[in-house]
């Protein structure tokens, strides 16, 4: 039984990105969802407690569960 780490090898992140033959969807995904974890308006504001971090988390594993889908396959 394999566990998952929630702390990515970012080399093999850097490596993934920078390959040319690797499918371009999964890669703008993981652009999309960092650059909407690291701009400041979201969809719900940080200041509501629970629902501003929620949509954070909720677009990130979707990115997330994309890009290890995605990976999978190959």
């Amino acid at each position: 039984m394999s566990r998952h780490h929630f702390i990515p090898d970012w080399r093999k992140v850097i490596a993934y990105l920078r390959d040319p033959k690797s499918d371009w969807k999964p890669k703008v995904a993981l652009m999309l969802a960092l650059l909407y974890l690291l701009w400041p308006i979201d969809l719900f504001p940080d200041i509501a407690p629970l629902l501003g971090w929620l949509d954070d988390l909720g677009f990130g594993a979707l990115a997330v569960g994309y890009l290890i889908s995605k990976s999978s396959k190959t």
